[in-house]
């Protein structure tokens, strides 16, 4: 009876122990994931731009370099962990068994030129420390010219909150009619804009830092798919372009782009304003076990 009572113990160890083995596997990653991106950003002599990616918590692994048709760009965020010890590698941000991560590069424009080359033939790698080589496809990946806005705004800046928030603040001194915002389809599935206009209202006042700290839900303010364009904002106005990421975004995407702004003054000169978007990825839990799913093929 105690033979029993004891190969039976043993059988219910040995099935939970191969239960755990068979769910931990079912969590890794054959190889790191490289999340799209949408980047959309003037260039300089010297122009820098991150791409996130995901990899196993178990796994002491980098991104190394991208391979551009035969040309090679060491990431500049590369941390060696000492002893190999996988708690000293560098990541923004920790899961259950996943750590999300960031490479940088700077390019010159040659460079860049190649580089947007690459991306329309899909002939771009990028190269793990653990020998791995893996495709880089990107949503968009342009570089322009830097641009110089035509403008009437001053006393410009941006905002960020730990709550999906984002935003750009203006004050204007000449009053002008601006156009529609056109955000491209990439960026509309990760955020929406609301537009809050303060009527005779400095960029400094409490009403403009109170924006700062406000829950989106709270904000009296319509989104810019409901304004009737083109908007007039009279000289002293101030107004807020305020960005929060979606809800629940199951393909995640990472976002850094200017978007013009473009609008006349009521004499008829064209001015610009060119508006920072980005999205510093923060995951959760459920977005990065949907993105598992989907490398592995068990999800659409």
């Amino acid at each position: 009876m105690k033979n029993k009572w004891f190969w039976g113990v043993i059988i219910v160890v040995l099935a939970s122990w191969v239960g755990n083995i068979i769910y931990f596997q079912t969590k890794q990653l054959s190889e790191p994931i490289i999340f799209n991106a949408y980047i959309d950003r003037p260039a300089f002599e010297r122009t820098s731009f991150s791409l996130p990616y995901l990899t196993n918590k178990i796994d002491i692994v980098q991104l190394e370099s991208l391979l551009v048709d035969g040309y090679t760009y060491s990431n500049e965020q590369r941390f060696s962990p000492w002893f190999n010890e996988p708690s000293n590698q560098s990541y923004i941000q920790e899961f259950t068994h996943h750590f999300l991560k960031e490479a940088t590069f700077t390019l010159d424009e040659q460079d860049l030129k190649r580089l947007q080359e690459s991306i329309q033939t899909n002939r771009l790698f990028a190269r793990f420390t653990n020998g791995q080589v893996v495709p880089v496809q990107v949503d968009k990946l342009n570089f322009t010219p830097n641009v110089t806005d035509e403008t009437i705004f001053t006393n410009t800046g941006s905002f960020s909150s730990n709550q999906g928030i984002q935003g750009n603040y203006l004050e204007v001194v000449e009053s002008a009619t601006m156009n529609s915002i056109e955000l491209p389809e990439a960026i509309q599935k990760q955020f929406d804009l609301k537009i809050i206009l303060l009527k005779n209202t400095p960029t400094n006042s409490t009403k403009v830092k109170d924006i700062f700290n406000s829950d989106w839900l709270e904000m009296d303010a319509p989104l810019y798919s409901d304004i009737e364009w083109p908007l007039l904002i009279e000289a002293g106005d101030s107004v807020a372009l305020v960005f929060h990421t979606k809800d629940e975004i199951e393909n995640v995407e990472y976002i850094s782009a200017l978007q013009e702004w473009a609008g006349k003054t009521l004499n008829g000169k064209a001015v610009s304003y060119h508006i920072l978007i980005q999205n510093d990825l923060y995951l959760t839990q459920d977005q990065v076990n949907t993105v598992i799913k989907k490398a592995r093929g068990e999800a659409k």
